[in-house]
């Protein structure tokens, strides 16, 4: 079946307006999605109801409907990226723009990541005697996330954010230790002199940070993210959710490599977080498992992953 923009290449009843509209469609689809009905009608000399009837015409309930269509194709067959919010944009746009580039965002990670790397980075997290995270600005969030998934998996987890104690943890680093620094730019100052104090050292080092930056250069695994963005503009949001996704599947790997080990833990986790919350009624104490949980297979141990690993170095 034809796409949008094949239909309308090949719509020979046009009226003269509508010929103007399918022209500046075909000849530059990204610019569409960057403009409200307003801004396109005044680039082709058309009304406001033209557009919206063209729109109509080719299946869509109207022009945010049209765009949302043709953001699909753009972005399949020229990678366009949609613009920020600027002034002049309505809430159609707003919500346009946002949406869409939380779309992009999520088709680069998964363009981007190497599954071998991923399966390293699990397999490494998996078995850390401690886990250590290095973020800053509205990078923090991230890693706060990642610390209290992990947490609520039994694992020792620590996130640092100011430069003084990322560079004062280093030291204590031990060679069952990993360390993951998350960077939106992969130029942050601080954490590039916190991740070069961990090489000194035989932790291991995985950046969840743009290829090609100054962090993913002096790292032993990278875990890319979306492309550079510009600290100018709001675009790091895009970076950050990218960031965030790549995290969970950490912590989904994880949940899954370690599932047999974290089962002794299960009771003694669930009773903790009962008594983070003040319930109607006294929760009855949970009688915790002290005995090691039997293992499915005799051959896993603590220790070893669960499942084996086939990456490619």
């Amino acid at each position: 079946m034809p796409n949008i923009l094949e239909r309308i290449a090949q719509e020979k009843d046009l009226t003269k307006s509508e010929h103007k509209l399918a022209s500046l469609v075909l000849k530059d689809p990204a610019a569409i999605l960057n403009e409200n009905i307003k801004q396109l009608a005044q680039r082709a000399g058309v009304s406001e109801p033209t557009v919206f009837r063209f729109c109509k015409r080719f299946g869509a309930d109207g022009f945010p409907s049209f765009k949302l269509v043709l953001s699909g194709l753009v972005a399949k067959e020229k990678g366009a990226k949609v613009e920020s919010v600027r002034q002049g944009d309505t809430v159609e746009d707003i919500v346009f723009k946002v949406l869409g580039a939380a779309r992009s965002s999520i088709s680069e990670t998964e363009k981007q990541l190497d599954v071998n790397a991923v399966a390293r980075a699990i397999d490494l997290v998996s078995q850390a005697r401690r886990i250590v995270l290095f973020s800053q600005g509205m990078s923090v969030f991230a890693t706060d996330d990642f610390e209290t998934r992990m947490l609520n998996l039994g694992f020792v987890c620590h996130s640092y954010h100011d430069r003084q104690s990322m560079c004062l943890c280093t030291p204590g680093l031990r060679s069952e230790d990993v360390v993951i620094a998350l960077s939106a730019t992969g130029r942050n100052l601080d954490i590039l002199e916190a991740s070069k104090l961990v090489r000194n050292y035989s932790a291991f080092l995985i950046a969840i940070t743009p290829y090609k930056s100054p962090l993913a250069e002096i790292s032993s695994l990278v875990l890319p993210s979306c492309e550079n963005i510009d600290i100018s503009n709001d675009s790091i949001f895009h970076n950050r959710m990218s960031m965030m996704l790549i995290a969970q599947i950490i912590v989904g790997g994880v949940m899954l490599r370690r599932g047999i080990m974290l089962k002794e833990m299960k009771d003694k986790l669930a009773y903790v977080r009962t008594k983070s919350y003040l319930l109607d009624e006294d929760p009855k104490e949970a009688q915790l498992n002290t005995q090691n949980t039997a293992a499915d297979d005799d051959t896993l141990r603590p220790g070893a992953p669960i499942t084996e690993i086939t990456w490619r170095y």
